[in-house]
Formats: structure tokens, sequence, C-alpha cells
């Protein structure tokens, strides 16, 4: 009987110590996954451009945020995806659209549950922003 007591007392001690212990919370929490309408702008070697379409996302995959692209509008077909910074963070993190060749650490960011705002800049030859606003 003592001894049930105390494997039933140890096996509570376990429990209450597991489902205490707080879940990390990830950069990107507060945005739940959907469709967004997104644009993006950049000046590189001095040319500026700017791509605009759909997306969805976010999906975590190796703890970096990705958004899939759904259509595009304009000339670019190959575009299919933005790397938007880690689970840990955004500012000092990776911006990647291969498509583009954007390869940039984010400056700034902001979120909130309809839209994501991201500043990038590489150097001084990138700079540019990447903002989201969820379909309604």
């Amino acid at each position: 009987m003592k001894q049930n007591t105390l494997k039933l007392l140890s096996c509570s001690l376990i429990l209450l110590f597991v489902f205490s212990c707080k879940k990390e919370k990830g950069a990107l929490d507060e945005l739940d996954s959907g469709r967004f309408d997104f644009v993006c702008i950049w000046e590189k070697n001095g040319v500026k451009d700017t791509v605009t379409g759909e997306a969805s996302g976010p999906y975590l995959q190796s703890m970096n945020y990705y958004f899939r692209v759904k259509k595009e509008i304009g000339d670019i077909n190959s575009l299919r995806e933005f790397k938007v910074g880690t689970y840990k963070g955004m500012t000092n993190t990776n911006f990647y659209a291969p498509a583009l060749y954007i390869d940039a650490s984010i400056t700034s960011s902001e979120n909130d549950a309809d839209n994501l705002f991201v500043g990038f800049e590489s150097g001084n030859v990138l700079s540019g922003t990447f903002r989201l606003t969820r379909k309604q």
C-alpha cells in the first residue's frame, strides 16, 4: 500500500511538472493559417520592382516560416514561396524568395491576426518590404 502511494505521488509530481512547463511562443503564433494577398516591393542595385499575388500560410518547416504562393500577378511565373523568419523570431533572420533572387536579412517586422509586415535588406545592394493582408 505504501509503495502504491509513493508511485502515485511520484507520477503526480511528474505530470504536474510536465503540464506546468510553458510552451515557447513562436514569432507568428498570432497569425493563424489562411489565405493572404501579398505585395513584395524591393530595390536592387538601383532598380525597383514589385510583385503581388495570393499566398497561403504560414507553414512551419524546420523551424522556418514559409508562405506558399497560390498565384502571382505579373510576369514572374516561377515564384512558389517566401521564407520569412524563424519560430524564435523575425528580426535578423532570413527573408528568402529564390525566384526573385532575394536573400536578405529581416530588419523589422510587425504582425497581428490578419497582417504581416516585414522590412528586409542586404548591405547597400538590396532593400524592400513584404506585406501580407488576410483575404476575407
